[in-house]
């Protein structure tokens, strides 16, 4: 696990665009799990503004998650954001990256299509993710195990309230599905971003706490390339 703090969100922000620009311009056949949320928006921004020559016909970027029963047409899915802020800025075309299909009538099927797709990659280059303030990553929520690939999952409580944000009006979420905590561990690379003070306690928490499946971002501990990337707010407590 590795710590860096950088001044402000912007900051932040462009050195995470600039790690993932470098990763696909060193390895374009990169396999890539992008995270959605507010945190990477500015990320992904700055990210397009830097890849205009970079060549993705032959990565494959992966969403990390998606809330069972909400469409990609809707302001507040995952998918909806990274394509928004990313993929569609930058022509990516739909070869190059899947989401959760979280309107299938078979979601294990869907978990299994995305297991089988990062296995005939050869795993991944990198997981980013945010972390919630009860410490999920991705929608892997207190009390699921670390072995998990990717799986649906019941929400949190807090999940539930905060996720209501991105949405136009109050929508009911109970459900999420998500690449589990496996690949994570598996992956080449795993980043954490989070900024502001609002993170401060559980980035605390995901540094000093023993490991534990009540805290999922402590998983962190068991990465030899975990990067935990914070700007000084959220990092004020580490």
């Amino acid at each position: 696990m590795n710590i860096k703090k950088f001044k402000d969100a912007e900051a932040l922000s462009l050195a995470v665009a600039k790690f993932i620009i470098a990763l696909i311009k060193g390895k374009p056949t990169a396999t890539l799990v992008l995270t959605s949320g507010d945190t990477p928006r500015r990320a992904y921004q700055l990210a397009v503004d830097m890849a205009q020559s970079v060549d993705f016909s032959k990565c494959m970027i992966i969403g990390l998650d998606e809330w069972v029963g909400i469409g990609p047409e809707s302001v507040g899915s995952c998918r909806y954001i990274v394509e928004e802020n990313f993929l569609k800025p930058l022509n990516v075309t739909k070869e190059n990256y899947t989401f959760f299909d979280s309107l299938s009538p078979d979601l294990t099927s869907e978990c299994q299509r995305v297991d089988k797709l990062i296995l005939d990659r050869g795993g991944l280059d990198l997981m980013l993710v945010g972390i919630g303030l009860n410490g999920h990553i991705g929608l892997n929520e207190p009390g699921y195990a670390f072995d998990h690939y990717c799986h649906v999952t019941d929400l949190a409580q807090m999940t539930i309230d905060v996720g209501q944000k991105y949405f136009e009006a109050a929508t009911p979420l109970t459900k999420g599905i998500t690449v589990g905590l496996k690949h994570l561990l598996e992956a080449k690379t795993a980043m954490i971003m989070a900024s502001g003070e609002k993170k401060a306690a559980i980035i605390g928490q995901t540094v000093n706490s023993p490991v534990s499946t009540e805290i999922p971002s402590t998983v962190f501990q068991l990465h030899k390339e975990g990067l935990i990337w914070v700007d000084e707010l959220a990092g004020s407590m580490i």
